[in-house]
């Protein structure tokens, strides 16, 4: 896969690239930026499988702009943060892959792979991206996205974050239950990561260590038995001890 570098501090340039030297033979590394303009210009000359992306660049500008310059994104990306920041989080939306700096091997690895089998099944983020764009613009704005990518072990698939009902783990996956006519998905992600993504939303609340719900589809708190919630759908979710005094304010305040 030809792919390029584009961030603006040199010394991220040699690490990364010692670390894909280390751990994939078959990355092509065709070249380096150092800025936005310089990256769009690089991407448009060279036309890479893949891009590694900083999110953050000097002067408040951010990796985002070199994506809006392309009307179509024919090529994978890969994002690198320092920072677990909103632009990360409007990453997640588009269920795209981010490396935080220092970057693990690992991860690096797991996000080649992730790269590589859209690259050879010939899929573009081109909606992915969409996605992300359109996440951080309302974040931006103090407003919160209103679609979600989500990544599984067959593809990405797109929907209404008003449309999801709760989420229940499973090990370090994600089964996501919607409204009914609609099939469930298990999401390649874990529980934590995706607390961590719906902050922003009220309505969202994680209530047991293994299950987050959509506030908006609970018909009551049932206090017996432990604890637990009946949804508009009939079913149940236990409720663990200490997010009951939360979750009774936050129903109350819906």
């Amino acid at each position: 896969m030809k792919t390029l570098i584009i961030d603006d501090l040199p010394k991220n340039h040699i690490v990364l690239k010692g670390l894909l030297q280390h751990c994939d033979e078959q990355i092509e590394l065709a070249g380096s930026a150092y800025g936005i303009e310089e990256g769009i210009k690089l991407v448009k000359e060279l036309e890479p499988d893949l891009l590694f992306l900083d999110i953050q660049f000097p002067g408040g500008r951010l990796g985002f702009e070199l994506l809006e310059a392309f009307e179509e994104v024919p090529f994978q990306v890969i994002f690198v943060s320092g920072h677990d920041e909103y632009g990360v989080n409007a990453v997640r939306f588009g269920a795209l892959d981010y490396l935080l700096k220092p970057i693990a091997l690992d991860r690096l690895q797991e996000a080649l792979q992730k790269a590589r089998k859209q690259y050879l099944k010939q899929q573009t983020a081109q909606t992915q991206i969409q996605i992300l764009l359109e996440a951080f613009h309302k974040m931006n704005s103090e407003k919160r996205p209103s679609r979600i990518g989500i990544s599984t072990v067959d593809g990405i698939f797109f929907k209404e974050v008003k449309d999801i009902v709760r989420l229940e783990a499973k090990e370090s996956y994600t089964n996501i239950v919607f409204t009914p006519g609609q099939k469930e998905i298990l999401a390649s992600i874990n529980l934590g990561e995706y607390e961590e993504q719906f902050k922003p939303y009220p309505e969202f609340m994680r209530v047991h260590r293994s299950s987050m719900v959509n506030l908006r589809f609970v018909d009551v708190y049932v206090k017996s038995d432990g604890g637990y919630l009946k949804l508009r759908n009939g079913e149940a979710v236990d409720v663990s001890k200490r997010y009951r005094d939360e979750l009774i304010a936050r129903l109350s305040n819906m």
